[in-house]
Formats: C-alpha cells, structure tokens, sequence
C-alpha cells in the first residue's frame, strides 16, 4: 500500500529506501529516518521498505509524507526501479544495493544518495555518507563526481539528540558517583549476548538500577543483590535520549546508538558483534569516547566486570566526556541538508 501526502509543487521528492527488523536489526531504518528528519522541511520525503511494523509505520508517519510499501520477495529491486520517474533523489541504506542496481537508478535520472559503512563496492552515486570517524577518501571506490560524507560531522542523529548535544556542552550534571546503567544491544540483539550482559552488571555492586531495551526474560537473570531491573522495547528517539540522560553508564554496539551516547553526554562500554559495527568500534577507542571491549560474541563476564570498574572511575568518565563534545557538536544535520541542497540545484 502506497500512503502519500499532498505534494507541494515546490518541493523535490527524496524515497529513501531502507529496510529493518528482527533479522537485520533496526540501524538502517534508524538512521535514513534521522537523515528523512533532516530534510522533511526541505523536500517531500517518502519511505520505501518492506513488511513495516506498526512501531516502523508509526516513526515513518511521524517523519514523512507518504510511505510505500515493497513486496517481500526479491521483486522489490524490480518494482522500485520501476517506481521512480526520474526527476527523485534516492537515498539507499543497505548492503544487498550493489553497484549496478545503483547505476539503473542513475540511469532513470535520479540523484543517488548512499549511506554506507563497510565500503566494500564501487559507489556511482553523487554523495556517499559514512558516519564514521578515521575513515578516508582513499578507503572508498567511487565515480570522480561522487562526493564522500566522512565522519561524525555528518552523524546521522536523530532532532532529540542533535538539540541535547546542542545544550548539554557541559558535564557537570553527570552523577560522580554512578548508580545506573542502561544495556542496549540494538533491534537485531541476541538474548545470549545481552543475559550475560547483564548478568555482570547485576552482579557489581556499584550498580543499583539497570535499564535494559530488549524483549528479555527477567527469570533468565541472575539478580543475587535483588537490584531494580527495567525492560523496554520500541522505544521512540524521545524515550531513548530520556535513558541516555538519566542513567550514568551505557554498555551499548558500535553504531548510530554509540554516536547517540555521544550527542547524550554518556560515558559508555562498547563493542562489536558483526563486521559492520568495527569501524565505527575503532574510532570509539581511538577518540576515547567511549570504553572498548571487543567482540560481545566472545568477551567473558569477567571482561565487563574489569571494563566496568574503568568506567566507574570518575577521572575515566570525565575524560570521555570531554571526548565525546569534540566529535559530537549537534550541528551535522545543517552540514548534510546543505550538502544535499547542491545535488538538488
């Protein structure tokens, strides 16, 4: 079903095309609907993505003007190029878009927007964005005309935290002596990874409150000093930067939710559980804006335990802190609608 607003005449329609869910996790959705957000006063914005849940449709009809939905099968590469008339920017988050689905969608007429974070293809499009900082124009193959996005700069942040990291350029109402945490693995979680999660931080005694964003069995934790345990799942950017603010560490992937910390002023432990999430990992341990702990896969409850007590240090969190409002400034979203107000002269 296709859902679409009236269409102001002077406004140039931008499709963004993204999908996510349970099997992919939510990070491409996430992140094309910050950029959506960002343009939405600019442009006539519309969704593209395939078997939408009712918590997608709500945030797509927050953002946007109209919303199409794409079969499920391997016809809707066909179908969207079908759609498009040609005169659309198109903005693509995945890794199934290869280099010759995005010269067919060239070749219709279409400005190409691709967002990326593995470069691992040659890129046609006129702008490519990769949110993640210590990657070079050297690292990416792409057309001469094709302009590269690189960096937290160009984070893909969502309005609430672009406005928190516009305010909170200070660190002074972090807690000096933390008591909570929030554990947040992202929509594609793995219950093994995050029950021994946090079971470590159960099992600290420095923590008293644990928010925890995942559909969890709390029957499965272990709890021995009977702490405040808090579930939640899909929540809205609203509920998320609430959690950012009110607790006093993170234990969350390398991703948009890592650059959300950022923007939240959170000191937090990160790491990696699939290829995408490493660079974006790197540069959190080489801008010490966060704790690295490697892969979740494989890193031991004693690990976390260790990690955490870094953290917990004041000294430690104060330093990230600092860290985190260099890289962070809240102003990403007027560099990028500039950039995608030239390719739409």
């Amino acid at each position: 079903m296709n859902k679409h607003k009236k269409q102001s005449i002077k406004q140039r329609s931008i499709i963004f095309r993204a999908d996510g869910g349970p099997s992919i996790g939510m990070g491409h959705f996430i992140r094309t609907l910050a950029l959506a957000e960002m343009l939405n006063e600019h442009f006539y914005c519309i969704y593209a993505t395939r078997q939408p849940s009712q918590y997608q449709i709500s945030e797509i009809e927050k953002v946007c003007h109209g919303r199409i939905d794409l079969p499920e099968d391997d016809s809707h590469f066909e179908w969207f190029l079908n759609y498009l008339e040609g005169d659309e920017i198109v903005v693509l988050d995945n890794y199934y878009f290869s280099t010759e689905y995005q010269k067919n969608i060239k070749t219709k007429g279409c400005k190409l927007v691709c967002i990326d974070d593995i470069h691992d293809k040659h890129y046609v499009g006129d702008i490519v964005i990769n949110n993640a900082e210590g990657i070079k124009e050297t690292d990416y193959s792409v057309e001469s005309t094709t302009q590269l996005l690189l960096g937290y700069k160009y984070a893909l942040l969502r309005p609430t935290f672009l406005r928190i990291a516009n305010e909170y350029q200070i660190h002074e109402d972090r807690n000096n002596d933390p008591k909570s945490a929030l554990i947040c693995l992202g929509g594609s979680d793995s219950h093994k990874i995050i029950q021994k999660v946090a079971n470590a931080f159960l099992k600290n005694p420095n923590i008293d409150t644990i928010h925890i964003v995942s559909q969890i069995d709390q029957s499965k934790l272990e709890n021995p000093f009977n702490k405040f345990i808090h579930t939640y799942w899909d929540i809205d950017e609203i509920q998320m930067a609430h959690l950012m603010r009110i607790v006093d560490l993170g234990f969350i992937p390398a991703s948009t939710l890592s650059i959300e910390a950022c923007a939240c002023r959170l000191p937090f432990l990160s790491g990696w559980f699939v290829d995408n999430q490493k660079e974006i990992y790197n540069s959190i341990v080489k801008n010490r804006i966060g704790i690295g702990v490697g892969n979740f896969q494989t890193i031991e409850e004693s690990d976390i335990h260790k990690s955490i007590s870094k953290i917990l240090n004041g000294r430690n969190s104060f330093k990230i802190i600092e860290s985190q409002q260099k890289v962070v400034d809240g102003k990403s979203d007027q560099r990028i609608l500039n950039e995608i107000k030239k390719i739409a002269e």
